[in-house]
């Protein structure tokens, strides 16, 4: 067999290997379209709005260490839905930064327990669930 008919093969493979690559990622974006299309649209119909921004007073009877906890929920589930590596939630600024050893146990502890949270939530289940879970918690 020549030299020149080896590599004619060789690139007529290559060539369909890369073409069924290209086809192939095309159509798992495709698919990755759709279903992120279907999942705004249920996240739509299921009422899925954030709630407005807590007022003062709100803030107030809450308390810094619970609204730290909220954060910390909130942002664990954004990461869950958006299909991101728990680790990443554990390097967020709120945990990853803070001295004070047992706090920053609870916040992971909030993290993990938000992260592994299965179904859809809405803003208001959360709110109110991390703030009461939050208030049970502190002495």
């Amino acid at each position: 067999m020549s030299v020149f008919l080896r590599w004619g093969v060789f690139g007529i493979l290559v060539f369909a290997g890369l073409l069924y690559a290209y086809n192939a990622s095309k159509h798992l974006a495709d698919q990755h379209a759709a279903k992120a299309a279907a999942e705004a649209e249920t996240g739509s119909a299921a009422g899925n709005a954030p709630l407005p921004e807590l007022t003062a007073e709100e803030r107030e009877a809450i308390g810094p260490r619970c609204l730290t906890e909220l954060t910390v929920a909130s942002r664990a589930l954004e990461a869950r839905d958006g299909g991101e590596p728990f680790d990443r939630v554990l390097r967020m600024q709120e945990i990853a930064f803070l001295e004070d050893a047992k706090q920053r146990a609870r916040l992971v502890k909030v993290a993990t327990r938000w992260f592994e949270e299965q179904g859809a939530i809405d803003a208001l289940t959360l709110r109110r669930s991390a703030v009461t879970e939050c208030q049970e918690a502190t002495p």
